[in-house]
């Protein structure tokens, strides 16, 4: 178990920090650039560095970065920005789901809906009455259809 001694307030207060903290914001905008997503700055007693996320689908993969093992802040940050940006280019995307783009046929007189409705980033109706019959109905959906793609 460690020796601990009381030291008078007027003693501690001349101490010199061991470490003193940096300005993460600054020094990420001159080795990353703007991309700082996934990049964040640990100042723990014990360890000092950054820690880089990637973000796919729902997991994320982490990795810490410490100063004293990549020789200081700065060269600890250029080795998180390059896993990071190994880890995004090793992992695809993810892609956003497919999108339902489709016509149908509605038949519901009682509902005065006798048509077709449209369907790509939202739904649109198409009246037989309107566009004079089935047939121009189904015309106007598919030119609404092919203006949305």
């Amino acid at each position: 178990m460690p020796i601990v001694r009381k030291v008078p307030p007027a003693q501690a207060a001349h101490w010199a920090p061991e470490r003193e903290s940096i300005d993460t914001h600054a020094l990420l905008t001159v080795v990353v650039g703007t991309d700082h997503v996934g990049l964040t700055r640990m100042e723990y007693p014990n360890n000092w560095g950054w820690m880089a996320r990637v973000y796919v689908g729902g997991a994320t993969l982490t990795r810490s970065f410490a100063d004293a093992i990549h020789g200081g802040p700065e060269a600890a940050l250029r080795a998180a920005a390059a896993w990071r940006n190994a880890q995004r280019r090793a992992t695809p995307a993810p892609g956003r789901p497919g999108r339902t783009w489709r016509i149908v046929r509605v038949e519901r007189p009682d509902w005065k809906n006798v048509g077709y409705f449209a369907y790509a980033d939202r739904r649109r109706y198409f009246s037989d009455t309107k566009y004079g019959g089935p047939a121009g109905a189904k015309a106007a959906a598919e030119a609404w259809l092919k203006q949305r793609s």
